[in-house]
């Protein structure tokens, strides 16, 4: 199972494929927490899903540790992920676009004529200020392409 983009807590469960109830026999993951001054990239920089680096591999382990011991961050990804669903739907209604589709904090929307999709991809540990100014500048960036034509609510 493939499990880079989606897993480690995107979704809300650890696996995003918990619900589903898949089983697989082996399980590739990759980025989410990690938290760390040495796994941070400057513009362009990261263009590889498969890199290493030992420092960020400890710390991820530990920040995994740290972060799974309750379900508080499950619970705050499935929250946030709501209000996520609730604004994106909003916007794609007002703008006259199909249904978003995903779970907790991974989010696709229909963003183009062949079926192109703007992923939203907050970071697990995003402020709710932040959430709120992004789907904001969401909404506005489809309201420019779509020449401001907006649909009622």
């Amino acid at each position: 199972m493939d499990d880079i983009q989606l897993g480690c807590g995107r979704t809300g469960s650890f696996f995003s494929f918990e619900t589903a109830g898949i089983v697989p026999d082996i399980v590739c993951l990759s980025k989410s927490p990690a938290g760390t001054e040495y796994d941070v990239w400057k513009p362009d920089e990261h263009n590889d899903t498969f890199r290493g680096y030992n420092p960020a591999f400890v710390t991820r382990a530990r920040a995994l540790g740290l972060f799974w011991s309750d379900r508080a961050l499950e619970n705050r990804t499935t929250a946030l992920g709501e209000r996520v669903r609730r604004a994106l739907t909003g916007t794609a209604r007002r703008h006259g676009l199909a249904a978003p589709r995903g779970r907790g904090l991974g989010w696709g929307l229909p963003a183009g004529p062949h079926d192109e999709v703007a992923k939203v991809f907050p970071p697990l540990n995003v402020a709710d200020e932040h959430v709120e100014q992004g789907l904001g500048m969401l909404d506005e960036a489809v309201a420019s392409v779509v020449g401001g034509r907006t649909l009622a609510a």
